[in-house]
């Protein structure tokens, strides 16, 4: 975990240690955010956070608040967003993930995905997707060896991985024969 990564992480938990217990009002904009799309719907579920709520609502209204900004298209956010989720989770590789896949995605930013998504391989060293994940990254920074023994890797966990994946068939493709894709 990096210094900034270990500063967020203990900031959340002071935070968390902070909130006050979850009550009507937090409940309230919880339920809000879960009706209302938009900004409204947005704003509500930062107001349920900001209000305190238990971990397990906390978590549901952290997964739409993560889904209205991808509806919305506010990329930097979500990944700012994901990044505060793993600094509470950061035991979860789904969370590594996740972080992972927006940064290579949402605000292609390929060498910043490298880290969380070996993390999460390393937490779940049987789930092929931080492996895939890892595949195309590499690809697009022109690291073809790592790709290929990254797509390697998958393919070994999850060898019909790709029969569901036409983008990262034509990436792994391209790896193959040391080229960048597309």
């Amino acid at each position: 975990m990096s210094l900034a990564a270990f500063a967020l992480h203990v900031t959340l938990a002071a935070a968390a240690a902070a909130r006050p217990a979850e009550g009507p009002a937090a409940r309230e904009q919880a339920r809000r955010c879960e009706e209302v799309s938009g900004e409204e719907g947005l704003a509500a579920c930062r107001q349920a956070i900001a209000l305190g709520l238990s971990p397990p609502r906390l978590d549901a209204v952290r997964e739409l608040l993560a889904r209205r900004l991808v509806s919305l298209e506010r990329w930097e956010e979500l990944v700012e967003h994901l990044r505060e989720g793993l600094a509470l989770h950061p035991d979860r590789a789904e969370a590594h993930c996740r972080l992972g896949w927006a940064l290579l995605f949402a605000v292609d930013r390929p060498e910043e995905a490298i880290a969380p998504l070996r993390e999460a391989a390393r937490l779940a060293p049987d789930d092929p997707e931080a492996r895939l994940a890892l595949g195309i990254a590499f690809n697009a920074l022109g690291r073809e060896a790592e790709a290929n023994a990254a797509f390697d890797e998958a393919l070994k966990l999850d060898p019909g991985l790709l029969e569901r994946r036409p983008a990262a068939r034509a990436v792994l493709e391209a790896t193959r024969k040391a080229q960048r894709w597309p």
